[in-house]
């Protein structure tokens, strides 16, 4: 008997998104329009330069897909100049997470129908990127072995955030690196967070690793009529008519967010991997840039950009909750 071969793995980096609540301020502090992702905060690459830059460690970048908003071409043009053109994914218009997902899945699974597919947002801070890449590669060795599987990484927490997904992990299974999902909460309220603090629930990374019919198949499950959508787009792909298919399935393609609405009501296909200590942060508000640039010691040159090279007073925005006098968020 033939062994089964190994399949492919494949990457989609997630960088369609607005950062509206951080483009203020990384406006000011970085110059352009601010949009996250494409921002330099720390050296000369920006978030999203760094998340192909690691997600290079695992994925050749032939079989890396970026999907990236209309809305933002100027920014795609200069800083993924000297990336492969077929794997810089348009979405015609925002219809939260699970489109921004599916559309690059879709040109995965015409290339590729059977790819173990990595997701990846392109707006996190990482200090320890080796250790964190090693993390995902666990992940992709379970998803090999148990393919029906959808495996989240989970972060210890630090604090009762509010802005982030929970997971509360079941005890582990023998033989497996990854743990049962028990509940799945999309962003809680304050009272819930700290409850989930204090019983060892897990932040969710969004980083996440799965068989592409596995993701084909959940969300048939909880949005037959995405799916359905998503299978027109797939069947028109490499035909001459898949532009103007995709623009008119997204003309009346409604909004679907991965983690509430596929996530949620799925917890026994889910599987979370505890990651080690790789000082993770999802910069989802200036306090978040401000607590991870004050951990890697750079604060202090971040308020002198301000402060010099822009004219800002930094004590317009909050700064580390690890430095006193801090300014709060409303």
């Amino acid at each position: 008997m033939k062994p089964t071969p190994k399949r492919q793995l494949w990457g989609i980096v997630l960088a369609a998104g607005e950062g509206t609540r951080v483009r203020e301020f990384l406006a000011q502090l970085c110059g352009g329009r601010g949009i996250k992702q494409f921002c330099a905060v720390t050296g000369r690459r920006s978030l999203l330069q760094h998340t192909l830059d690691r997600t290079q460690r695992l994925i050749p970048r032939e079989r890396i897909l970026v999907v990236v908003s209309t809305e933002h071409r100027a920014e795609v043009e200069a800083q993924l100049a000297k990336w492969p053109t077929e794997n810089i994914i348009f979405q015609p218009a925002n219809r939260d997470t699970a489109p921004g997902i599916l559309l690059p899945l879709a040109h995965i699974s015409y290339r590729d129908p059977l790819a173990n597919v990595a997701i990846f947002p392109s707006d996190h801070c990482i200090q320890h990127e080796a250790r964190f890449m090693r993390a995902v590669g666990c992940a992709v060795a379970e998803v090999e072995r148990f393919p029906q599987d959808f495996v989240l990484l989970g972060m210890a927490p630090d604090a009762a955030e509010e802005g982030y997904g929970w997971i509360k992990p079941s005890t582990r299974d023998e033989g497996r690196t990854t743990r049962g999902v028990q509940r799945f909460w999309e962003k809680p309220d304050p009272p819930t967070t700290h409850a989930l603090l204090s019983r060892g629930a897990l932040w969710n990374t969004f980083v996440c690793v799965a068989w592409a019919p596995t993701i084909w198949n959940m969300v048939r499950q909880v949005a037959p009529d995405v799916d359905a959508a998503f299978a027109d787009i797939r069947h028109a792909l490499g035909t001459p008519a898949a532009t103007e298919v995709i623009a008119r399935v997204y003309a009346s393609l409604r909004s679907l967010n991965f983690s509430s609405g596929v996530c949620e009501p799925l917890v026994a296909r889910l599987r979370v991997m505890p990651m080690p200590n790789v000082g993770w942060s999802d910069w989802g508000s200036v306090q978040r840039i401000c607590d991870s640039l004050a951990q890697m010691g750079k604060l202090d040159e971040l308020l002198a950009r301000l402060r010099h090279h822009k004219g800002i007073d930094p004590t317009t925005f909050p700064l580390s909750q690890q430095r006193k006098p801090s300014v709060a968020l409303h």
